[in-house]
Parts: structure tokens; C-alpha cells; sequence
């Protein structure tokens, strides 16, 4: 009677994980676009290098904001939103992020997403529950429009405009600019695209065509030696925050040439240990992005000289209202990953903010001042130029 009590336990054991699984599947597959032979525009933020839009969710007469985000599997809505419109949990899976964070999430069916006029329905969303400290809630606390919808239209990103535009039909780019094709792959059961890229002289694959990224180039800390440059800094990090929080990372910064189909530039690429390899906004923002879901294209018109700004080196957090923490600084500086700093310029974090959204949209103005003054827990004043 025992082993066949343990082995009972077994089957429903497995059975619940199939039933799971089952249910993911349907969430992932059963979305689709209440719409036909229409070209729908609607504006955008852009700020700190991320695309936020508006939409309304089921029978909610109040405009929401989410983070539009090719490289999430699926999309999300912030949980106490989600309880309080009533959305049950249906399945739980396992939700990792670019920090290479995994939690464990609920997993709900939003009936019907509305971005301007249109209605996206059956829609999987995972529960979101923010990290503490994560800073996306400052760019857009309801959730994520993921690739799980985004795949079920076609898309043209202008930066320029701030508009994003969407139709049932592929757009067709302005044949007076030159166009950058690139063929992507995606999963069966999303659109998260993924596109390859040649670093000099290497061809690199499984690249993450990413727009809820808002950095330049990221590649694998393990392929790093394969690319030569005279120019190379080594960055210990964990300022880099997503939905989950951030990770200790370490970065490699090289000076390289990247090629897309004929096209080349030189920026910085960064190696990181944590084995993402992403390409985002801080890149793509100098072009027009056409999404092809039809024939699993994009193509890039450029609008401007691709420009993306030297990795900073030095980035504080803040460790409590009287105490600074040392987030991001060189492999060789005097101070350390997590070193505390009891001023920076003479400033303790109460000096100047009163909340961690009001610290992630004014540190960058903040430390571009000039040289820079910092005042260690234990040692002398140390200066960061």
C-alpha cells in the first residue's frame, strides 16, 4: 500500500506539471489581433533609452503604461493592478531576466489590450512583482507589452517622431533611404527576434534584437578574447536594474567594428559575464525600425551617425538617505564594488533626492557636472574625473 500511495503521489505530481505546461502553451498561443486592413500610430516616451506605451486593459477606463519590450517572452502586468482588475491565476512558470535573475511568477489571460484603437485579445501576462529595487516602475509601473503580442502585428519604431505604429499588414520602408535587411529567427511560441551580427571580422550569432534594452551592443564575457582592440577597460558593475532588480556583473569594454548586412560602424561592445548578448535602444535609436513578423525581417533606415556613449565607469546608489554605495567602478580604481561613500561633491544622497525615481532620472546630470569628489566610509577624499 505504501509504494503504491508514494507512487500515486508521482502520477499527480507529473500530472500537475503537465496540466502547467499545458496551459502556458495555450496562454502563449491563444492571442490574437481583433482587427484587419488597418495602419494604427500611437506616440511614445522615451526616456532614459526606453520605449513606453499606453494601453487599457479588459473593461479599465484608465490608460495604463507599459514598457514596450521585444526581447521579454512574454508580457506583464503589475500585480496589484492585476488582482485589482480581477485577473485570476490560470499557470506559474519561470521568468528570468538580462541580470540573469529567475522568479517564479503567476500567470494570468488579460481578455483584451488596447493600444489606441486597436484590441489585442487572449493576451498571456505574467504577474509582476517589481524587486524593491528595481527602477522600471519609475519608466512604466504597470508592466511590459512582451513579444508574446508584439508578434501578432507588424511594427515601425521612429525614434525621432516618438511614434510606434502597428498594422495587420508589413510595412513598407521609404525607398529613398537606404535600408539595412536582416533576416531574424524567433521561438514557435513567441516573437522575441534574434538576429546575426559580424563583430570585425567574426560573424555572431543569437543576438537579441531587444527594444526594452536600452544599452548598445552586449556579447558574452566568454567570447571576448576572440576580439582584438587597442582600446579596453574592465568595469565590475551592479547598477544595471531590471524588473527583478540587478546582479554583480563583470564587463569587458572594447572599441569595435559591428557590421548588419553590409553596414559598419565602430562602437563600444561590451563583454559581460552574465552571458547576455543583446543589441537595444542606445544602437538602434539612430534608425527607423521596420518589424516583418510575415517574412521574419527587419530593416534599418538610419537617421543619424550611430553614436553610443563611453560606459561609464563610476556609478553610485544609494544606500540610505545619509550613505552612498558604490554600484559600478573600474577593475583598477582605489575604491570597490559596494564601497560606502559618505558624500559625493560634499552631497549625501537626502541632499539631493527624496526617492529613488527622482535618483535615477537626475544621477546621470548629476555626475556629468565635472570631476568628481567622493568621500569613503574609511580612507582619504578621492577624486573620479
Amino acid at each position: 500500500m505504501r509504494v503504491f500511495f508514494k507512487g500515486f503521489l508521482f502520477i499527480l505530481f507529473i500530472t500537475s506539471l503537465s496540466c502547467n505546461y499545458v496551459k502556458n502553451i495555450k496562454l502563449l498561443t491563444g492571442g490574437k489581433l481583433d482587427r484587419q486592413n488597418f495602419i494604427e500610430t500611437i506616440p511614445f516616451t522615451y526616456s532614459k533609452g526606453i520605449i513606453v506605451i499606453e494601453g487599457k486593459v479588459n473593461e479599465d477606463t484608465t490608460k495604463r503604461a507599459f514598457i514596450f519590450d521585444t526581447g521579454a517572452f512574454n508580457s506583464k502586468i503589475e500585480k496589484e493592478l492585476s488582482d485589482s482588475l480581477g485577473l485570476r491565476k490560470i499557470a506559474e512558470k519561470d521568468n528570468s531576466t538580462a541580470q540573469g535573475i529567475e522568479r517564479k511568477i503567476e500567470v494570468t489571460k488579460i481578455n483584451s489590450l488596447k493600444l489606441g484603437n486597436t484590441v489585442f485579445r487572449n493576451i498571456g501576462a505574467g504577474k509582476l512583482e517589481y524587486d524593491k529595487t528595481s527602477l522600471s516602475p519609475c519608466l512604466a509601473k504597470h508592466g511590459l507589452i512582451g513579444a508574446n503580442l508584439i508578434k501578432l502585428a507588424h511594427w515601425k519604431i521612429n525614434y525621432k517622431s516618438r511614434e510606434l505604429s502597428f498594422s495587420d499588414e508589413p510595412f513598407t520602408p521609404d525607398k529613398d533611404k537606404k535600408s539595412i535587411l536582416i533576416n531574424f529567427d524567433k521561438p514557435l511560441l513567441s516573437g522575441t527576434p534574434s538576429i546575426d551580427i559580424k563583430i570585425g571580422n567574426r560573424e555572431v550569432g543569437n543576438v537579441l534584437f531587444d527594444l526594452g534594452f536600452n544599452g548598445g551592443v552586449v556579447l558574452p564575457k566568454n567570447v571576448s578574447s576572440y576580439f582584438y582592440s587597442d582600446k579596453e577597460t574592465v568595469i565590475l558593475d551592479q547598477s544595471t536594474s531590471g524588473i527583478y532588480g540587478s546582479n554583480i556583473d563583470t564587463l569587458i569594454v572594447k572599441e569595435l567594428e559591428i557590421g548588419l548586412s553590409g553596414f559598419s560602424t565602430k562602437v563600444p561592445v561590451e563583454f559581460s559575464s552574465i552571458g547576455k548578448a543583446l543589441i537595444g535602444n542606445d544602437f538602434l535609436e539612430h534608425f527607423t525600425v521596420f518589424i516583418d513578423y510575415k517574412k521574419k525581417k527587419i530593416t534599418l533606415q538610419q537617421e543619424s551617425d550611430v553614436k553610443i556613449e563611453e560606459t561609464a565607469d563610476f556609478i553610485p546608489g544609494i544606500l540610505s538617505d545619509n550613505f552612498w554605495i558604490v554600484n559600478r567602478i573600474e577593475y583598477e580604481s582605489e575604491l570597490m564594488l559596494g564601497d560606502t561613500l559618505s558624500s559625493i561633491n560634499g552631497k549625501k544622497p537626502s541632499d539631493l533626492y527624496s526617492s529613488k525615481c527622482e535618483y535615477f532620472f537626475g544621477i546621470t546630470d548629476f555626475l556629468s557636472a565635472g570631476p568628481i569628489e567622493v568621500e569613503p566610509l574609511k580612507g582619504e577624499n578621492k577624486t573620479i574625473n
